[in-house]
């Protein structure tokens, strides 16, 4: 990644920028990009809908609805670490365009579906 700064603090939406406005980019790979744009979009909704939801119930109920919480925030950060290296592997002349678009179509499939997962400890 380059020094200039994030999108919007989000690591994930600044390697999207990169991959839809950098050279090694195929018209695929932009769109599946674009893609992931939006679904980066989705999860950030779902996590901040969730941090608005008021529970209630025993304690060891609340207490695991906030560990499954933490374990799937866990899971969108190694779909983050995913993307990261798939990209500098990218720039690095490590893979093809056929690699990489296949590689950032899974990756944008995972963050696709990481929202219509999302318990977000709820009881």
């Amino acid at each position: 990644m380059t020094a200039g700064p994030l999108v919007r603090n989000s690591r994930l939406l600044g390697l999207f920028s990169e991959i839809v406005r950098g050279q090694e980019g195929s018209l695929r790979a932009v769109e599946a990009a674009g893609r992931g744009i939006a679904a980066e979009a989705r999860c950030t909704l779902t996590v901040l809908a969730d941090k608005r939801t008021t529970r209630s119930g025993r304690l060891d109920e609340l207490l695991d609805g906030a560990h499954a919480a933490a374990d799937r925030l866990v899971e969108l950060g190694v779909i983050e670490d995913d993307l990261t290296e798939l990209w500098s592997r990218r720039r690095g002349r490590e893979l093809d365009d056929v690699s990489f678009e296949d590689g950032l179509r899974r990756i944008v499939m995972r963050l696709e579906a990481w929202p219509r997962d999302w318990s977000g400890g709820a009881t």
